[in-house]
């Protein structure tokens, strides 16, 4: 389904005036149209007119009626706190359950609105290269920021009055769709939070962790058995003086219903993966794992994880393995009953789930990660994934595949060569301009607070970017103009930003920031408070405050809020020992999959839950690249450079326009020589020899633009260039070339026809002797004679 059509599909109907119009700007780009001078600057003009309203309609639609939902909850907690007013709990009910059910909206209006922005941008600037409006877009985005919308406030508002019903008036747990976010039993062990560092920044960062914290830095290790039937599961982890390259290989389906779940966050969303640590020739242990979000504890729980050698995986991801062989294997190396029934449980489960819903291979990341810890301490964890690529390895295109649809990887990349990425065709990666990192904080009930990491997530030096993750920015990326994407992630447009920003002005940015943050809790605190006669138990709705500190990710006293922090006791990094490897094995993408406990969740990341929000993406687009002086442009490109392989249907392709070009021509040869040859029997002989020559003109044009078109197309394919195969002149001109030919017939043989019918006398004969209508039938249907006379006018005679 095209993306304007689920566009339609997705709309709020009592909204529906107020989306983007993306149907008329998809309309205005004139897609259909491809002659060359067909876009102006009165068609662009009237593009990025519609566009820039399209943004002001939605922002301000989208502020009115935020600002709205705010006002009826503030109306709601005025009722509460009145004595004199008789309280209607159906009513204060029903405006309550309609207020979250349109913030809900509301956030969906967002994200399904920036995609439209996003998609009908990158269109534009694909058809239009000459006029490029993405910039526009972003300064306009800037000033204009529906996209970031801060629903927490509401949240917190609608939270804090479910929780007045429920400790006053019984509210039943299944009326509210909150009802599980007072769960004081629940409480969140970790905090995640990504940033992302420019690599001019990426050694300061390094060097101020390194002061509180040791790096752990692990490798693939070397000397495994040499046999091939060994399941043994050995730590592939020691230390070494290399970041050793991490690979996951996810899976999805042509849809993409693993990308769009993840990215809104749906209840029991899933990713499936393969994992493994460096290249595939030192013959590494790969894990298929499989990961499910819960959404009570916003983060990816492990549920299924399967360890495999590599000659097992083309059966396995084919739907051909052998399982029974292989658990005959682990009971002669004797497994217990019980490891080979989990096993088998393992197997059946993952095949059926990869078979059932059509997954397979399709993207690749690979990075470098360093880990920060002290050993034995958890309390935080840091992990800076760099150098990090995202490669198609999808065979969607059955008729052109990425990867071999009979292979679990993509062998080329994988063999044994220097630099595998000169092997990608561009559009087949891209290379993420920037490091991720990644800080994980252990949340408990302490006053004990961490500002050297405050002073880090506030420093010019990163920028956070929250529920980023790597297989939703690799697929948004280069799949950004399928239309089975459903909505793209918020940060899509912080790349275009330079994250070097000046100290100075970053600290006066930090200051704003911390203010209105500072603002949004004391109104909040004022709200609760005005609450807090009717229940107690709101003090556990604390508002994510602007430091990493753990008192405020507990449960903190209302009246502690606003301690400022306080330093923790410095620890001198000393001789490290990477005691748990596999703790820091995982993606960073995935760093919310693991060593997150099930039981963990904290009252206010349940209320973020309920109306996710979707983050930001980023273009695929590569950015021109200015040459420094003295290098010049490549004559030839390395991709050139091997031996020419060219697929026969490309070809055939080629040759089967060809032949109905020659088609073409011989039904036009044979049109001309039948007219030309009945010309003596023809009533006006010299029109009908004109007609003959202008189609013999068409019938030479043909043959010679079919053969030029044949030969053009060849050029092309054997140059690997670019360059469009079609060209829209020669078909125009033959068809302009027809209708010519039967206008002139028309108005010349009428005209002869006028001509010859006043020159007899008809009235003597009895006949339009040219017409071969007598005039006897004339006189019987008048109608029929003034029609010939209309006719006659039409063509001057």
């Amino acid at each position: 389904m095209l993306f304007d059509n689920k566009f339609q599909s997705k709309i709020y109907a009592p909204w529906k005036g107020q989306y983007i119009n993306y149907a008329n700007l998809k309309k205005l780009l004139k897609e259909g149209v491809i002659l060359k001078n067909a876009w102006t600057e009165t068609d662009e003009q009237n593009f990025v007119s519609a566009l820039d309203s399209d943004l002001e309609k939605v922002y301000t639609f989208q502020r009115d009626k935020y600002n709205e939902l705010n006002d009826i909850l503030n109306e709601l907690q005025a009722s509460t706190t009145d004595p004199s007013a008789e309280f209607d709990f159906l009513g204060f009910t029903s405006k309550l359950e309609l207020v979250l059910s349109l913030a809900q909206e509301l956030n969906h209006f967002q994200r399904l609105n920036y995609t439209g922005f996003a998609k009908i941008v990158k269109k534009h600037d694909r058809l239009h290269p000459a006029y490029s409006v993405k910039p526009l877009l972003n300064v306009r985005l800037k000033s204009l920021p529906f996209h970031s919308e801060d629903y927490l406030p509401l949240l917190f508002k609608i939270s804090a009055l479910f929780q007045f019903l429920r400790d006053n008036y019984n509210l039943d747990q299944s009326v509210s769709k909150l009802s599980s976010f007072n769960d004081d039993s629940m409480i969140e062990q970790y905090k995640s939070f990504k940033f992302w560092i420019h690599p001019d920044n990426l050694m300061e960062v390094k060097a101020t962790i390194l002061r509180r914290l040791p790096m752990l830095v692990y490798n693939q290790k070397n000397g495994f058995d040499d046999d091939d039937d060994d399941d043994d599961e050995d730590d592939p982890f020691k230390l070494s003086k290399n970041d050793p390259t991490i690979n996951c290989l996810y899976f999805d389906s042509e849809s993409f219903d693993l990308y769009n779940n993840k990215l809104i966050k749906l209840p029991n969303a899933s990713t499936l993966r393969l994992k493994w640590i460096g290249p595939l020739y030192n013959k590494p242990e790969i894990v298929l794992e499989k990961k499910v979000f819960e959404k009570q504890s916003e983060t990816y729980d492990e549920d299924e994880k399967l360890v495999l050698k590599e000659k097992y995986l083309d059966s396995f991801v084919g739907g051909k393995f052998d399982s029974g062989k292989y658990l005959k294997k682990m009971a002669k190396k004797g497994r217990s009953e019980q490891e080979i029934e989990d096993t088998r449980k393992r197997i059946s489960s993952l095949s059926d789930y990869i078979e059932e819903n059509n997954f397979q291979p399709c993207l690749r990341t690979t990075y470098k990660r360093t880990a920060f810890q002290i050993p034995g301490d958890d309390n935080v964890r840091v992990v800076i994934d760099s150098d990090i690529y995202f490669i198609r390895e999808d065979a969607f295109d059955q008729q052109r595949p990425i990867r071999d649809p009979h292979k679990w990887h993509r062998t080329d990349i994988d063999s044994r060569v220097s630099n595998p990425f000169s092997l990608l065709r561009k559009g087949e990666y891209v290379k993420f301009m920037y490091a991720e990192m990644e800080i994980k904080v252990k949340t408990r009930r302490t006053s004990k607070k961490l500002a050297w990491v405050d002073d880090l997530a506030q420093s010019h030096l990163v920028k956070e970017i929250p529920n980023f993750s790597k297989f939703v920015h690799g697929i948004s990326s280069l799949f950004l103009e399928d239309d089975k994407l459903e909505n793209i992630p918020f940060w899509y447009n912080e790349l275009e930003s330079d994250l070097k920003m000046d100290p100075q002005q970053a600290l006066i940015d930090n200051k704003e920031k911390l203010a209105k943050l500072k603002a949004e809790e004391e109104n909040l605190l004022k709200f609760k408070s005005k609450l807090a006669s009717s229940f107690s138990s709101l003090s556990c709705y604390a508002p994510r405050r602007k430091s990493f500190s753990v008192s405020g990710m507990g449960l903190p006293e209302p009246a502690k809020s606003s301690v400022g922090l306080e330093s923790i006791t410095e620890t001198h990094p000393g001789e490290l020992k990477a005691t748990s490897g596999s703790d820091l094995n995982m993606s960073s993408a995935e760093y919310e999959d693991k060593d997150v406990n099930k039981r963990s969740i904290a009252s206010l990341k349940k209320i973020q839950a309920t109306i996710s929000k979707l983050l930001d993406v980023d273009s695929e687009e590569e950015e021109e690249v200015e040459l420094p002086i003295g290098v010049s442009e490549p004559e030839s490109y390395i991709k050139n450079a091997g031996p020419l392989r060219i697929e026969p249907k490309v070809w055939l392709a080629n040759e089967r326009t060809f032949y109905r070009w020659l088609h073409v021509t011989t039904l036009l040869s044979t049109l001309t020589f039948i007219i030309y040859l009945s010309t003596s029997r023809a009533n006006f002989t010299q029109l009908a020899t004109w007609l003959a020559y202008l189609y013999f003109a068409l019938t030479l044009f043909s043959g010679v633009w079919g053969y030029y078109i044949f030969m053009r197309r060849r050029e092309i394919i054997i140059e690997r260039s670019d360059s469009h195969l079609d060209n829209v002149f020669g078909p125009l001109f033959v068809a302009f070339g027809l209708m010519a030919g039967l206008i002139i017939n028309f108005v010349y043989g009428f005209q002869s026809a006028a001509q010859s019918v006043r020159s007899t006398n008809a009235a003597d004969i009895g006949v339009y002797a040219v017409t071969g209508v007598t005039f006897e039938y004339l006189e019987r249907n008048p109608w029929q004679k003034r029609v010939l006379e209309f006719v006659f006018w039409i063509v001057g005679a």
